[in-house]
């Protein structure tokens, strides 16, 4: 997902347990009588190797941290209880990193704090990032067994030049096997990830790739364009020659494409990057999009929480001595520091405008004018009316049924747009880092 720049107060470091409302004005059912909704996000930062794309936070040869991550992780969840306590999980999303790693014996530890701490929706989504590399059907029928109903694995290409490209380390046969046994360990919601627009790959390439993996009939498909992150190991290639650039015009007629082909295979087109089949959107992704509260736990994990955002320390080590700080603070006190915490702030309503808008703007249903309204007192055209008015202008948005969305000719420029709606002033300066929109990996 595109970062979104936030802005707003910049409040004192000192995060306690005893300072979080237990309200949230954003959560769905607020006020109703109903428990507002919240989404978990658990965030596991090991992976076997780094792929030379990645930006995540994620770290190879650290398999010496991970006897100490899970307990970590539990204690964190202990941390956030109280103020989350009024709220219903109705999704959970362990990402990373390769959260697949994760031994049975730990994920079922996790589950069951889980289970003890919140109130977990008896539908929950519950899903898991994986790579085809480790995964075998023992393990994916430990996942099944303990709840984890929807996988989403990262595919990327079914072509093993480019497999290596991407410094992956698992050959198309193993996507075959991979999803074939998750199948048979009773996966019946299942994510594949692609990237197309790679570096030297002709439309027809592309083309090959995506016809294998419908051949796997997956209830959801994320296709996303190669970006070149600034501290990867492929935007070193790129900066010293050693490899050309994506071609954007190449990677615009692949993605014309991709819609093309989708629509035709039975997939609706739900978000820039995204396609379910009926009844099979992401719903945990969704949260993000429509602007709703979600509770990051984890090594670098980001939250939208009674009000708040907040960004955990990204480095393993640092945020388990954190936690486990906090944990023996509040076990001895009753209160505790949220030492983990390394970066928040509370965000201003033009930050929130700007959010709902461009966040909303992702989906292909778009923004609802009313619901906006409703939201902020006054309709995105008042909230900013320069920008739509020039963008109408380009035939970049269009309404709709009530709604602002992104044109067929939008969703190829929807960076130029979302920068053209951020607020003017950028976040006051202060002890904490600005966080940024976390990836919507789906």
């Amino acid at each position: 997902m595109t970062a979104v720049r936030t802005g707003g107060a910049v409040y004192p470091r000192r995060v306690t347990t005893d300072t979080l409302p237990s309200t949230d004005p954003a959560a769905p059912g607020s006020g109703d009588g109903e428990k507002p909704s919240l989404a978990l996000y658990l965030h596991i930062p090991f992976c076997t190797s780094k792929c030379g794309y990645c930006d995540f936070n994620s770290y190879e040869g650290l398999e010496h941290l991970e006897p100490d991550y899970t307990p970590a992780l539990v204690r964190e969840m202990a941390l956030w209880a109280p103020a989350a306590r009024r709220f219903r999980v109705d999704t959970i999303f362990f990402g990373g990193g390769t959260p697949s790693l994760t031994s049975i014996d730990d994920m079922r530890t996790l589950a069951e704090a889980l289970r003890d701490q919140f109130d977990i929706a008896p539908d929950v989504e519950w899903s898991l990032e994986a790579n085809p590399t480790e995964l075998s059907r023992e393990h994916l029928e430990g996942l099944r067994s303990i709840g984890v109903n929807r996988l989403s694995m990262g595919v990327q290409s079914m072509h093993p030049d480019e497999l290596e490209l991407l410094e992956r380390q698992h050959s198309p046969e193993r996507v075959a096997q991979a999803v074939g046994d998750a199948r048979a360990a009773g996966f019946e919601n299942m994510n594949l990830d692609l990237i197309f627009g790679l570096i030297g790959q002709p439309l027809e390439r592309w083309q090959e790739t995506l016809e294998r993996v419908l051949e796997f009939n997956p209830e959801h498909l994320s296709c996303y364009a190669l970006t070149v992150e600034p501290g990867t190991a492929l935007y070193y290639r790129v900066s010293k020659g050693i490899l050309p650039e994506p071609d954007p015009d190449v990677a615009a007629d692949q993605y014309e494409w991709t819609r093309a082909r989708m629509a035709q295979a039975g997939y609706e087109q739900y978000e820039i990057s995204n396609w379910a089949k009926p009844g099979r959107t992401c719903r945990h992704n969704l949260v993000y999009w429509h602007a709703q509260p979600y509770l990051g736990m984890g090594a670098g994990a980001h939250s939208f929480f009674v009000g708040r955002r907040l960004a955990n320390v990204d480095a393993p080590n640092r945020y388990v001595e954190a936690v486990n700080e906090s944990f023996e603070e509040r076990m001895a006190t009753g209160r505790a520091e949220l030492r983990q915490v390394a970066g928040g702030e509370i965000p201003d309503d033009a930050t929130l405008r700007a959010d709902a808008m461009i966040l909303g703007l992702r989906l292909l249903e778009g923004v609802s004018t009313a619901e906006f309204a409703a939201r902020f007192g006054m309709t995105p055209e008042q909230a900013f009316p320069e920008a739509i008015v020039r963008h109408e202008g380009f035939g970049l948005i269009e309404r709709a049924e009530g709604r602002l969305r992104l044109t067929e000719r939008g969703l190829l420029l929807a960076n130029e747009i979302f920068i053209d709606l951020l607020p003017d002033e950028p976040a006051p300066p202060g002890d904490f880092p600005t966080p940024t929109t976390p990836s919507a990996e789906a």
